[in-house]
């Protein structure tokens, strides 16, 4: 289904004491940052949905100005922003301020960093200078980026043409909708299934979205329930070795700092952090994998010759 944009709306103010609203639907804003900055985005974005899953329901974490290949020449940026569901999730997200966040596969990011959880409420003026003028320099970017955004809450027994139409409907009040899918339940043919997949444009629809009461019969209870995180694999074709990016074996892999250094790139400004790719029974002796976690480049090492 095709989307169409829709007018530049303004954040839907809607009181915390409203008779319909319920409190397990709260939807709250806070900012993190203390992080490692040379993270990929997926691991940061599992690694904090993790870090906060005590506070609540973790439905987003923005990274302002996030692209695949920016980062890996730049890194991330200093600053997320975490959209939590939940009565009091947001203070008992501060409550987690000054706490070192744990990785995939159970490590620490370098240097001992500590995150600082600040709130950041809907419709609030920004509290913190630099915040806001990273969001300043990347909002021209965060409003053109795509997200596949989960949503569940409707009457599963309505038929499955209504309700795309009607989410198509609802949630183009908040910015472009591209994408519209709702499945039939793998069981039972008569019931839709009970999260519906759509495709937004921009973090300020994401917020919009994250706010917006339905009143359309059959979609009062629609709420979204998850933004889909960066993918876990990097890749970039640049003439040279291949890009694997796994955080999960990156966190595990044996280290060694005595293992040749990967050919040199002009444009990655990443410290190298080598160590041994995944056993590869294909590749003749005397060579090994090795991989930079740094740039997550898979390059090849001769033992015998000490070529890379």
């Amino acid at each position: 289904m095709d989307g169409c944009a829709a007018p530049d709306l303004e954040l839907i103010d809607i009181p915390e004491t409203h008779d319909d609203l319920q409190k397990s639907s709260i939807v709250s804003r806070i900012y993190v940052e203390g992080y490692d900055t040379w993270l990929s985005g997926y691991e940061l974005a599992i690694s904090m949905k993790k870090h906060f899953a005590s506070c609540g329901e973790v439905i987003h974490v923005h990274i302002p100005g996030y692209c695949e290949s920016s980062s890996i020449i730049s890194g991330l940026s200093r600053f997320a922003l975490i959209y939590l569901r939940g009565e009091g999730a947001d203070d008992k997200a501060l409550e987690l301020s000054g706490r070192r966040l744990e990785l995939i596969g159970g490590s620490y990011s370098r240097g001992g960093n500590k995150l600082v959880v600040k709130p950041y409420p809907f419709r609030a003026k920004n509290p913190d200078p630099e915040l806001a003028r990273v969001l300043a320099r990347t909002r021209k970017e965060d409003k053109m980026r795509s997200h596949t955004m989960l949503v569940d809450g409707y009457d599963i027994s309505r038929p499955v043409d209504y309700l795309k139409r009607m989410l198509f409907k609802h949630f183009s009040q908040c910015g472009k909708v591209s994408y519209v899918q709702v499945f039939e339940d793998e069981e039972n043919e008569a019931l839709a299934d009970r999260v519906a997949v759509l495709i937004i444009k921009g973090i300020h629809t994401i917020e919009k979205a994250l706010q917006l009461r339905c009143v359309v019969e059959g979609l009062e209870n629609v709420k979204v329930c998850e933004v889909a995180p960066p993918p876990k694999n990097g890749a970039l074709c640049c003439g040279g070795p291949v890009m694997t990016w796994d955080p999960e074996f990156d966190a595990t892999a044996p280290e060694d700092p005595n293992l040749p250094k990967p050919p040199p790139s002009f444009w990655s400004k990443r410290p190298s952090i080598i160590r041994y790719a995944p056993e590869d029974p294909s590749l003749p002796k005397p060579w090994k994998a090795l991989v930079d976690l740094s740039s997550g480049f898979k390059y090849f090492w001769n033992t015998e010759t000490n070529v890379t």
